[in-house]
């Protein structure tokens, strides 16, 4: 009788010790890697929800600066040891890894994927017809401008971009004001939205075109010619300033950059309200509507050496479900990929842009923008296409010599 009260006791103690996790806890960690606010900001609610689900387990938030996760994402892939059960990544740099044994799919996770996420970028998670990873979102490419200073010059907005270079010339006022700022990543998005190719699937170089070269041109000579568009970085602190200083009329830019830029790096109060946002124009007037989506988005992995293979993808599909994408955008701004989030979120009106309601204009944007692919070969041969433009820009480089010269780098560092 003594042996079976000790006993009893013990199964007691233990059971009082693994339940108040003293030592003997079977608790069940997934570590997630993500970068800047992405791996606790955005996903905290879901990581809340996910742990309250199942309560042997608890996840574990790393946050990385962006070039340092690319770097140890990849070392510790291609090593086989080392890598989270669950990381974000930027497509064009998680496509390395479809088709490999680095990472899990998620058909069985999700398998009506395609009817769930907006189906024109869907080859930035695909490769042979799987879903190697979840989508989080995309960069549709808008027209960010400022209505009070149209409103004051009494000009209308343009309606295509032959007639944004003459209504720049009105609205440019020299020394003190450009009609528009440009980098030379915005080529591409340019060269999507008339039908161009930078460069495909088979991580082939297409951008050295007619298309390509006539956008090139008219972007040199915008900042050259007209003297309406100023050529530089819109993504430090000088280009902050010169938000908050109202010396530029219009940027076009890709989604986030309002909720980045607008709204936080250069926000100020006095420009509530006076934001606007349009569509990708038409290149020139009688052209259909158009639009561009050729960024790259963030993507949650699942690598194949998780413990926990199962909880991990589990979790990570958690992260692309409506309600999830929903949360994520408006707590940071983000465009998501979910087609029901956008569609729920495209009734919200938001009052920095004077009421107009942004989702639904990217969302419509989507349904008319050309297909344009990539491979895993992106960050190589679309950063030549951006040295070209500097080239143009900076050192008066004919649109095709520089082209030409890009065309050949690119190509000589594929081999």
């Amino acid at each position: 009788m003594m042996n079976k009260k000790i006993v009893i006791c013990v199964a007691t103690l233990v059971g009082i010790m693994l339940g108040a996790g003293c030592g003997f806890s079977a608790q069940k960690e997934l570590t997630v890697w993500g970068w800047d606010f992405r791996a606790t900001k955005d996903i905290a609610p879901q990581v809340k929800q996910f742990e309250a689900l199942h309560p042997e387990v608890k996840i574990k938030t790393i946050n990385i600066a962006p070039e340092d996760l690319h770097h140890k994402v990849m070392m510790a892939y291609l090593s086989g040891t080392g890598a989270p059960d669950v990381t974000f990544e930027v497509d064009t740099n998680a496509r390395k890894y479809y088709g490999t044994n680095t990472i899990y799919t998620f058909d069985d996770v999700i398998p009506n994927f395609r009817d769930i996420f907006v189906k024109a970028i869907s080859y930035r998670w695909t490769y042979e017809d799987h879903l190697w990873g979840v989508p989080y979102d995309m960069g549709t490419f808008l027209i960010f401008y400022r209505k009070d200073i149209f409103d004051e010059a009494g000009i209308e907005f343009p309606g295509d971009w032959q007639e944004f270079v003459e209504v720049g010339k009105k609205i440019t006022i020299p020394g003190k004001r450009y009609m528009v700022a440009w980098d030379g990543g915005k080529v591409a998005p340019l060269v999507q939205s008339r039908g161009g190719k930078i460069t495909n699937i088979k991580n082939e170089v297409l951008f050295n075109n007619p298309i390509t070269a006539d956008i090139c041109q008219y972007l040199v000579d915008m900042v050259h010619k007209h003297k309406i568009a100023e050529y530089t970085n819109l993504y430090n602190v000088a280009a902050w300033v010169k938000i908050k200083e109202d010396r530029w009329a219009t940027i076009p830019a890709w989604y986030w950059y309002q909720s980045y830029a607008l709204k936080d790096m250069a926000y100020k109060p006095e420009l509530v309200g006076k934001w606007r946002i349009a569509r990708m124009l038409p290149w020139k007037k009688g052209d259909p509507p158009t639009g561009a989506g050729f960024t790259c988005g963030g993507i949650w992995l699942v690598s194949t050496q998780t413990k926990y293979p199962k909880l991990a993808k589990e979790f990570a599909a958690s992260l692309g479900t409506k309600e999830a994408q929903v949360s994520q955008a408006t707590r940071r701004g983000i465009l998501p990929v979910n087609i029901l989030a956008l569609q729920e979120l495209s009734r919200w009106q938001d009052p920095f842009f004077g009421g107009q309601k942004p989702y639904k204009i990217a969302l419509e944007e989507m349904k008319d923008c050309p297909t344009m692919e990539f491979g895993s070969k992106y960050p190589v041969i679309d950063p030549e296409l951006t040295v070209a433009v500097d080239a143009m820009m900076y050192e008066d480089v004919p649109v095709k010599k520089a082209l030409d010269d890009a065309e050949k780098r690119a190509k000589e560092e594929l081999r």
